[in-house]
Protein backbone atom coordinates (compact mmCIF):
# COMPACT_ATOMS: atom_id res chain seq x y z
CA UNK A 1 0.00 0.00 0.00
CA UNK A 2 2.89 1.83 0.61
CA UNK A 3 4.52 1.84 -2.48
CA UNK A 4 1.36 2.98 -4.74
CA UNK A 5 0.56 5.66 -2.34
CA UNK A 6 4.68 6.96 -3.01
CA UNK A 7 3.74 6.26 -6.95
CA UNK A 8 0.67 8.04 -6.94
CA UNK A 9 2.01 11.19 -5.53
CA UNK A 10 5.05 11.27 -8.04
CA UNK A 11 2.52 11.13 -10.92
CA UNK A 12 0.65 13.76 -8.96
CA UNK A 13 3.77 15.78 -9.22
CA UNK A 14 4.62 14.81 -12.69
CA UNK A 15 1.05 15.87 -13.51
CA UNK A 16 1.45 19.26 -11.87
CA UNK A 17 4.34 19.65 -13.45
CA UNK A 18 3.14 19.10 -17.28
CA UNK A 19 0.21 21.58 -16.56
CA UNK A 20 2.45 23.93 -15.42
CA UNK A 21 4.69 23.46 -18.70
CA UNK A 22 1.44 23.46 -20.49
CA UNK A 23 0.11 26.77 -19.44
CA UNK A 24 3.36 28.56 -19.56
CA UNK A 25 3.24 27.45 -23.31
CA UNK A 26 0.03 28.82 -23.96
CA UNK A 27 1.39 32.08 -22.05
CA UNK A 28 4.20 32.72 -24.25
CA UNK A 29 1.72 31.70 -27.67
CA UNK A 30 -0.73 34.55 -26.19
CA UNK A 31 2.37 36.76 -25.60
CA UNK A 32 1.95 38.92 -28.48
CA UNK A 33 -2.08 39.45 -28.50
CA UNK A 34 -4.16 41.82 -26.98
CA UNK A 35 -8.05 41.90 -27.09
CA UNK A 36 -10.28 44.57 -27.83
CA UNK A 37 -13.36 45.24 -25.81
CA UNK A 38 -16.33 46.72 -26.96
CA UNK A 39 -15.41 47.87 -30.41
CA UNK A 40 -18.75 47.46 -32.64
CA UNK A 41 -19.53 44.77 -35.22
CA UNK A 42 -19.82 45.34 -38.87
CA UNK A 43 -21.09 43.00 -41.34
CA UNK A 44 -17.91 41.21 -43.26
CA UNK A 45 -15.64 43.25 -41.55
CA UNK A 46 -11.72 43.05 -41.86
CA UNK A 47 -10.46 43.19 -38.21
CA UNK A 48 -7.21 44.30 -38.56
CA UNK A 49 -8.59 47.31 -40.37
CA UNK A 50 -10.78 47.41 -36.97
CA UNK A 51 -7.99 47.46 -34.93
CA UNK A 52 -6.05 50.09 -36.72
CA UNK A 53 -8.77 52.33 -37.13
CA UNK A 54 -9.72 52.35 -33.48
CA UNK A 55 -5.82 52.65 -32.50
CA UNK A 56 -5.67 55.70 -34.45
CA UNK A 57 -8.80 57.74 -33.77
CA UNK A 58 -9.92 56.04 -30.25
CA UNK A 59 -5.64 56.12 -28.81
CA UNK A 60 -4.35 58.63 -30.82
CA UNK A 61 -1.32 56.80 -32.56
CA UNK A 62 -0.44 58.67 -35.55
CA UNK A 63 1.12 56.38 -38.43
CA UNK A 64 -0.46 53.13 -36.89
CA UNK A 65 -1.74 52.28 -40.39
CA UNK A 66 1.71 52.19 -41.66
CA UNK A 67 4.25 51.29 -39.02
CA UNK A 68 2.03 48.50 -36.72
CA UNK A 69 1.73 45.06 -38.38
CA UNK A 70 -1.09 43.14 -37.44
CA UNK A 71 -0.29 39.00 -38.12
CA UNK A 72 -4.28 38.75 -37.58
CA UNK A 73 -6.92 39.27 -35.90
CA UNK A 74 -10.68 38.41 -35.35
CA UNK A 75 -13.62 38.08 -33.14
CA UNK A 76 -13.95 35.96 -30.23
CA UNK A 77 -17.09 33.57 -29.84
CA UNK A 78 -20.31 33.29 -31.47
CA UNK A 79 -21.91 36.01 -33.24
CA UNK A 80 -24.64 36.88 -31.40
CA UNK A 81 -27.09 39.79 -31.88
CA UNK A 82 -27.08 41.48 -28.32
CA UNK A 83 -23.53 40.96 -28.16
CA UNK A 84 -20.45 42.59 -28.79
CA UNK A 85 -17.85 40.36 -29.46
CA UNK A 86 -14.20 41.05 -28.47
CA UNK A 87 -11.50 41.44 -30.94
CA UNK A 88 -8.21 39.48 -30.15
CA UNK A 89 -5.53 40.98 -32.67
CA UNK A 90 -1.86 39.63 -32.74
CA UNK A 91 0.67 41.81 -33.33
CA UNK A 92 3.33 40.93 -36.14
CA UNK A 93 6.31 42.90 -32.63
CA UNK A 94 6.11 43.11 -29.33
CA UNK A 95 7.03 46.65 -28.91
CA UNK A 96 3.98 47.78 -31.06
CA UNK A 97 2.09 46.06 -28.60
CA UNK A 98 3.09 47.17 -25.71
CA UNK A 99 2.65 50.93 -26.95
CA UNK A 100 -0.60 49.73 -27.93
CA UNK A 101 -1.23 48.36 -24.45
CA UNK A 102 0.90 51.52 -22.67
CA UNK A 103 -2.13 53.93 -24.91
CA UNK A 104 -5.05 52.24 -23.29
CA UNK A 105 -5.24 54.97 -20.79
CA UNK A 106 -6.68 57.17 -23.29
CA UNK A 107 -9.87 55.00 -23.06
CA UNK A 108 -10.64 56.20 -19.42
CA UNK A 109 -14.13 57.03 -19.56
CA UNK A 110 -15.21 55.58 -22.41
CA UNK A 111 -17.02 52.35 -22.77
CA UNK A 112 -13.77 50.64 -24.49
CA UNK A 113 -11.20 48.46 -23.16
CA UNK A 114 -8.16 46.85 -24.23
CA UNK A 115 -6.19 43.51 -22.03
CA UNK A 116 -4.16 41.53 -22.10
CA UNK A 117 -5.06 37.81 -23.60
CA UNK A 118 -3.82 34.77 -21.19
CA UNK A 119 -5.47 31.07 -20.79
CA UNK A 120 -8.18 30.66 -18.84
CA UNK A 121 -6.15 28.93 -15.87
CA UNK A 122 -4.31 32.18 -15.42
CA UNK A 123 -7.29 34.52 -16.12
CA UNK A 124 -8.75 32.36 -12.91
CA UNK A 125 -6.05 33.09 -10.70
CA UNK A 126 -5.97 36.63 -11.88
CA UNK A 127 -9.67 37.05 -10.76
CA UNK A 128 -8.75 35.43 -7.16
CA UNK A 129 -5.76 38.18 -6.99
CA UNK A 130 -7.38 41.26 -7.76
CA UNK A 131 -9.72 41.85 -4.53
CA UNK A 132 -6.81 41.43 -2.74
CA UNK A 133 -4.47 43.93 -4.86
CA UNK A 134 -6.85 46.25 -4.49
CA UNK A 135 -7.01 46.26 -0.69
CA UNK A 136 -3.47 46.18 -0.50
CA UNK A 137 -3.68 49.22 -2.47
CA UNK A 138 -6.19 50.56 -0.37
CA UNK A 139 -3.76 50.82 2.15
CA UNK A 140 -1.08 52.58 0.58
CA UNK A 141 0.68 49.55 -1.19
CA UNK A 142 2.43 49.13 -3.62
CA UNK A 143 0.43 46.11 -5.72
CA UNK A 144 0.89 44.69 -8.76
CA UNK A 145 -0.07 41.56 -10.99
CA UNK A 146 2.46 40.08 -13.49
CA UNK A 147 0.66 37.00 -15.08
CA UNK A 148 -0.55 34.88 -12.03
CA UNK A 149 1.38 36.71 -9.26
CA UNK A 150 1.01 38.97 -6.64
CA UNK A 151 3.60 41.58 -5.75
CA UNK A 152 3.31 43.57 -2.71
CA UNK A 153 6.09 46.12 -2.07
CA UNK A 154 8.10 44.17 -4.34
CA UNK A 155 7.55 41.26 -2.93
CA UNK A 156 5.45 37.88 -3.91
CA UNK A 157 2.29 37.50 -2.27
CA UNK A 158 1.82 33.75 -1.08
CA UNK A 159 -1.63 32.57 0.29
Amino acid sequence: MKHLTTTEDAHVAKESKLQAEVTDLKCRSMRDNLLFFRIPEEQNEICENTILDFIVTKLHIQNAKEEIKIHRAHRVGAFRQDKVRPIVAKFAFFPDKEKVRKAANQLKGTPFGIAEQYPPEVMEKRRKLVPIMKAARAEGKLAYITVDRLFINKRLYVE
